[in-house]
């Protein structure tokens, strides 16, 4: 599939501080034996610089106290945004190494790969704009140049994109997230930096967004590596009345099972958008990296005792010999070192494995893509013949929302199938049975032949 052309800039850019093992692999593995070799050791700076108006010590203010790990973090600018847009824009805020001069680059538009999400989506934001981003020192920039915002959007389309939002919301409370989203974001100058993880300490790990606190209030089993990640790295939606991104989980990892998601939505009366010809409730499905890897029972890799940064931000040596965790988030699968001392030890050839699992999962998630697509035309097509009851009009209703959220999960989740194939399978499972239950209450079959 096209895709696949993708997917290595795909897993580069939105894996960035992503969720755990993307090597997900073989049972008889042994546990992992230590975080990582070379083992760097963190350094208390004796002076924390002065934070600014937000408390947020920005991220240039460390480059002289942990110079390999700014650099390498900087060199998160090889991921730029579409460079015909980002060249003439007037960016005030990304992060680049001094005399940084980045090459064109192409971004995928997913609405052209996968059309069918125009009609998955139809009265939402992803249906109008949907492509691969850029990395995260051009969060604010992407955010504002995403072509779903407007001069009617809320400000909640800024969190995870700075820690200076969080920290206003710590502070003003979540009232802010009914702000004008053009208005708020225009304060802000710093991209998604140290303080997202770090807050103003570079040696320790901290959430900095106040709902995936909520989440993980409960749990002492899940490792901070991993939530630092998995705070943004998440599905959730806007809450109907105060706009706040809502995960639909309340009692930590044991709860992050699709299932119990949906349920949860359910429960909660959730709908991102009200789908205008058929009157399904719809929920928009984010990113859930962290869900696929440490939800329910966790993944292979995480039951190991691997977590995000072991895959995405391997120890490596700078050239003055200091060990030191880099900064650039990259796929594993471009870290050679990484797979031959780690990797290899359980997998004969991690990158062929990898391959498999993405040609299966991804195929079958557009090939579902389809059919859910044909399923709605059909849906529609028997309201206009007024062959459907009252009864039969609720059941497809929910089983449009339910299907396109399993659907959604899987082609929403960036390692397209890697961080956990057995999931994926499930739930891409789960959606084909809801179809074929609404082909038999239509009497019309949207299978794609």
């Amino acid at each position: 599939m096209q895709r696949k052309l993708n997917s290595k800039r795909l897993l580069l850019v939105i894996c960035a501080v992503a969720v755990a093992a993307f090597v997900v692999g073989i049972v008889g593995c042994a546990p992992k034996a230590n975080p990582g070799n070379p083992t760097p050791q963190a350094t208390k700076a004796e002076v924390t610089p002065e934070p600014d108006k937000f408390g947020v010590v920005e991220a240039d203010q460390w480059k002289d106290i942990y110079p390999h790990q700014y650099a390498s973090y900087l060199e998160n600018a090889d991921n730029t945004p579409p460079w015909d847009e980002y060249k003439d824009s007037e960016d005030t805020t990304s992060k680049l190494p001094e005399g940084y001069q980045p090459t064109d680059s192409h971004k995928a538009n997913y609405l052209e790969l996968y059309p069918e999400i125009k009609t998955l989506g139809k009265g939402y934001g992803y249906a109008k704009y949907y492509t691969e981003p850029a990395g995260h020192v051009y969060s604010l920039w992407t955010v504002t140049h995403n072509g779903r915002v407007n001069d009617k959007t809320k400000a909640g389309c800024i969190a995870c994109k700075t820690p200076q939002f969080s920290n206003m919301v710590d502070e003003q409370g979540d009232g802010i997230f009914q702000e004008n989203f053009k208005q708020t974001v225009s304060q802000f100058t710093e991209n998604i930096s140290c303080a997202s993880c770090h807050e103003n300490d570079p040696t320790t790990l901290a959430v900095d967004r106040k709902e995936w606190r909520r989440v993980m209030a409960n749990d002492t089993t899940a490792s901070m590596e991993g939530q630092v990640c998995g705070q943004c790295h998440c599905d959730y939606s806007m809450d109907p009345v105060t706009g706040v991104p809502t995960s639909p989980y309340d009692n930590g990892r044991a709860s992050m099972v699709p299932e119990k998601a949906l349920q949860w939505y359910d429960d909660h009366n959730y709908a991102d958008w009200t789908y205008e010809s058929t009157g399904a409730k719809m929920l928009a499905v984010r990113h859930a990296e962290y869900e696929f890897n440490y939800g329910g029972e966790g993944n292979h890799m995480t039951n190991l005792g691997y977590d995000c940064n072991d895959c995405h931000m391997a120890a490596k040596y700078a050239s003055d010999g200091t060990a030191y965790t880099d900064h650039h988030w990259i796929s594993p699968l471009d870290n050679q070192d990484l797979i031959d001392r780690d990797c290899s030890k359980c997998h004969k050839d991690i990158k062929a494995e990898v391959k498999a699992w993405q040609d299966d999962i991804d195929g079958r998630t557009h090939q579902i893509g389809l059919r859910a697509e044909q399923f709605i035309k059909n849906f529609e097509a028997a309201i206009q013949a007024n062959s459907i009851n009252d009864s039969q009009k609720a059941q497809l209703q929910k089983i449009q929302r339910d299907a396109c959220y399993y659907w959604n999960l899987a082609a929403a989740e960036n390692s397209e199938g890697a961080h956990n194939p057995t999931l994926y399978t499930h739930i891409l499972d789960n959606a084909e049975n809801l179809l074929n239950e609404g082909d038999g209450i239509l009497g019309t079959s949207s299978v794609i032949s």
